[in-house]
Order: structure tokens, then C-alpha cells, then sequence
């Protein structure tokens, strides 16, 4: 059975002949893989596009444009020090306390959290397959990680209910290398057309909390995660 992950997806085939000298965007089979091609992004827009994308990720839209906006602009300016050695990377055990907290915070039976070994594991699965490099850092960071995989964390364990398997990494790898084959074989390729909401306990319950709170409580919730994490 595939991860949770994949019903977020809805899987276009999108497939046009090539014109003579015309060359298309890359696609992006999964999550996974369309956020490591933005986490390949190394200049200042294309980081701040790339924590856009993330903040989107696990910020209700509840929370406003502004606010949305402020924490992306902080994420952008934690990624891009972090990887010029000049700001802080993101200790594994910060992530799976942040997610713990959070849990905590909106209610949630004690069956839906993580813990370090857990987390070291997938990470270290991620290097070992060498799975979405730019994405997952274990490979050159250890048991750190950059604020911007600290934040894609996140939200794999809040689709996920806590749970960070090694299959999520494998399904998606699979699809992106099925993908590879066709888009060289001159066949389909698969594209995300769209991400549905997420259906997953954890996200219930953060609808559900947010839903009976005003935005202050809310945008306090999410500020407290993002302090968590470093930025």
C-alpha cells in the first residue's frame, strides 16, 4: 500500500509533442521531488520561492497573506545563512519537538507523535538511496538540517500522523525515476496537477483547532513552531 503522501497527489499525464529546439520546465512527480528542485535554487529569489512553497506547506491560509509572507521571508533568510555557514542549522531532535509540542498543543492522543530514532532513521535512509539530495541533507549535515528540510519535516509528519517511514521516501524516488524513463523514452511524464487538502488525523485536528480559535491564537500557534525551528 502506498504512503498517505500520494493521495495528496492528483497525477496528470501531461504529454505534448517537443518542437524542434523548444525545451519544457521539468515536471515534478511528487512532493518530494518538486520541492528538492526548488531546494537546488541557490540565489536569494529562488530561496525565497523555495520557503514560500514550504510555509504554504504547513501555514493555514487562515493566517493571512502578511503573516504567511513574514514567516516565508524569515525562513528565506534562515535557509540562506545556514547553508553560507553563517547562520544555524536545525538539530533533528528540534523538529521532532516542535512537531511533539504542537501535537500537545492542539489536543492530540498521545498515539500521534515522533521521536529522534525515528526521525534519524528516515534521514538516514534518504542519504543512503540518495534520495532528493538538495532536499534531505543527512548526507552532508548529520543529525542537523538545513531550516528549510526542518520545515518539509514537518509537514511529512503531519500528512503522515507522526509517522516517518521509509516507503514515503521509496514510493516518491520510484515515481521520479518512472518518470525519468518515460520523459527519455519520448512517452508521458507525470506531472502534479494539483495537491488536494490533507486528509490525515493530525491535519483534522489542526483544522479543527483553528477553527475554534480566533487568528491571533492561531498566528501565535504557528509562531511558536517557526521559533522551534529556528527562524
Amino acid at each position: 500500500m502506498l504512503p498517505a503522501f500520494l493521495s495528496l497527489l492528483a497525477m496528470a499525464f501531461a504529454f505534448s509533442p517537443t518542437l524542434a529546439g523548444q525545451q519544457h520546465p521539468p515536471r515534478a512527480s511528487s512532493v518530494p521531488d518538486l520541492f528538492n528542485q526548488e531546494a537546488g535554487a541557490s540565489d536569494p529569489a529562488g530561496i525565497l520561492k523555495y520557503s514560500k512553497g514550504l510555509i504554504g506547506l504547513v501555514v493555514p491560509e487562515y493566517t493571512g497573506e502578511s503573516f504567511i509572507n513574514s514567516l516565508a521571508d524569515r525562513l528565506a533568510r534562515a535557509e540562506q545563512m545556514a547553508r553560507e555557514g553563517r547562520g544555524k542549522l536545525v538539530p533533528e531532535q528540534d523538529v521532532v519537538q516542535a512537531f511533539n509540542e504542537l501535537m500537545q498543543q492542539v489536543g492530540a492522543p498521545s498515539s500521534l507523535r515522533t521521536d529522534e530514532a525515528s526521525m534519524r532513521r528516515f534521514r538516514e535512509h534518504a542519504a543512503s538511496i540518495k534520495a532528493f539530495p538538495a532536499l534531505f541533507t543527512a548526507a552532508r549535515n548529520g543529525t542537523n538540517c538545513n531550516p528549510g528540510e526542518a520545515v518539509f519535516l514537518l509537514y511529512v509528519l503531519v500528512s503522515e500522523n507522526g509517522k516517518l517511514s521509509e516507503e514515503f521516501l521509496d514510493s516518491a524516488l520510484l515515481l521520479t525515476q518512472l518518470d525519468n524513463q518515460r520523459s527519455a523514452g519520448g512517452g508521458r511524464s507525470f506531472g502534479i496537477a494539483r495537491m488536494e487538502a490533507l486528509d490525515s488525523s493530525v491535519s483534522v485536528l489542526l483544522s479543527s483547532y483553528a477553527s475554534h480559535r480566533n487568528r491571533s491564537e492561531v498566528t501565535a500557534l504557528y509562531k511558536n513552531l517557526a521559533a522551534l525551528l529556528g527562524f
